[in-house]
Order: C-alpha cells, then structure tokens, then sequence
C-alpha cells in the first residue's frame, strides 16, 4: 500500500499576527501613541491645557485643538450624547463655533477666546461624567481610527504593527490627502513601486516612514517646522519596532521614544 502524500495547506501556514480588529492589539496601539503624544501610556481624557503650540486649547486622549476644528466635533459629540440636557462645556459652543469658523477663513489658530475656565471644565466632566469620554473615542474613531484601518486594508497592512504605523500618521497628519496627510504619504510611497504581495514584510513600510520623515522635515511648513521636527523621534520608535519585527505588538512590550523608555505589561 502506497502512504498518503501530504500536501501543504493554507491551513497548515503558520497564523498570521492579528492586526487591529484585535482589542488587545488596540490597547497596545493606543498605549504607544500615548507615549508619543502624552509622554505617558494612560490615554489622557481629561487633560486640556493651551499648549502654546499655535492650536489653541489641546484637551483628551487624541489631542484634540480648538485650533483643528476636532475639539469642536468631541464637545458638539458630547452634546448630542447628552441628548439635550445641559452639560458643563456647552457654554463653550459659541467660542469653539467662532473660532473654527474664524480659522477656516484664515484665521489665527491660536486663538483661544471665550475658552477662559474651559480646561477646568473638561477635566471635570472627563473624571464625571462617562459621556464625555464616549464622546471623544466617537470622533477618535471616526477622525482617526476607521479611516487608517480603510487606508491600511487598501495598501495590503494586516499586521498590528503595520496597522499602527498608519495609525499613528493618522493621528499626527491627518487621514486625508491634503499636502502632509496619510493619504498624500500612502501615494507618494506607492509611487514609482511595482505592487508588493506582503506589503507588512516587504520594504513597504520604511519606505513609507522615509516619506514621512520627509514631511516631518520640509522646509516648506515653515509654520509648522519646529512642531513637525520634534515629531521625528514618533518615526524613529516605529522603525525600530520594525527592525525587531514586533508585527504581532505582543505584551510585555518595550520600546524608547525621544530618549525615555515605556514599558506595557
């Protein structure tokens, strides 16, 4: 009797790291984005101070501004979710309303009138009231989240490492193609490649961080040059995840980010 030739199969591969949909994968990314943009893994809800930035009022867990129309998007979220009862930051409508509209015709960023107690009163209702909270992981999510997961499905990115890395350009730019956004940053990488099959194993991913370091760089922000230039250490720490090939973001999690190190168990 002749034995049974076995045949390699798509089941017999070994699994692939999970990507984003994971919550446990979610966690480790937001912990790492914190770090960049808090110096702390906790995702800061109710901070809000003016960070002297040239965005005005910079409050939560994503760094929404009164400068970047988004605080206004979580404070008039918030609202909705409070279903018409008064909450303690709708005095603050009309300002957030007038400095957007402000901005959008050229305005200072800024500026930050009419948001006189508006960091007291966000800090509060964040450590009160859970709808604020709810309020700004809707627009995180909305802004933000589901947008990159759209951008790294179309480029191929299934690894939660991958998914980050356009995550956290996402955040920091912008998921649009505008002049500095990820959409912008995922079409200047493809430029002039040939499609590759396993784009979170390939060299599509340092490509796409050099695109973004040279972002970070252009001398052509001059607004924005200092701001994006302390930026870099972000892509400095996702290159060297990479090199460790920490694709499956799989705790206990190390890594070092503008000097400091971040430990996540």
């Amino acid at each position: 009797m002749l034995a049974a030739c076995s045949t390699p199969t798509a089941a017999s591969a070994p699994p692939r790291p999970p990507g984003l949909e994971d919550p446990a994968r979610v966690r480790v990314a937001d912990a790492i984005i914190s770090s960049f943009e808090n110096s702390t893994v906790e995702l800061p809800y109710a901070q809000a101070e003016d960070l002297d930035d040239g965005r005005g009022i910079t409050a939560g867990r994503a760094g929404f501004t009164s400068g970047t129309h988004d605080l206004l998007l979580v404070v008039q979220r918030y609202e909705e979710i409070a279903a018409g009862q008064r909450t303690p930051l709708t005095r603050y409508l009309p300002a957030l309303r007038a400095i957007d509209a402000d901005v959008a015709d050229g305005g200072d960023a800024s500026d930050t009138s009419g948001l006189s107690g508006f960091a007291a009163a966000w800090g509060k209702a964040s450590r009160t009231d859970p709808r604020l909270d709810q309020a700004q992981d809707d627009v995180y999510r909305r802004l933000y989240f589901d947008p990159a997961m759209v951008q790294a499905r179309t480029v191929g990115l299934t690894t939660g490492l991958g998914q980050l890395i356009i995550l956290d350009a996402a955040v920091q730019h912008g998921a649009t193609a505008s002049a500095d956004g990820l959409v912008t940053m995922i079409t200047e990488t493809n430029t002039g490649r040939a499609p590759v099959p396993d784009p979170d194993h390939s060299g599509w991913l340092p490509a796409f961080l050099e695109v973004r370091r040279a972002h970070l760089t252009n001398p052509a922000n001059e607004e924005t040059t200092e701001v994006w230039r302390a930026s870099i250490p972000r892509v400095d720490t996702l290159a060297t995840l990479l090199d460790q090939q920490r694709y499956d973001l799989e705790t206990p999690l190390d890594w070092t980010f503008a000097g400091d190190r971040f430990r996540l168990l």
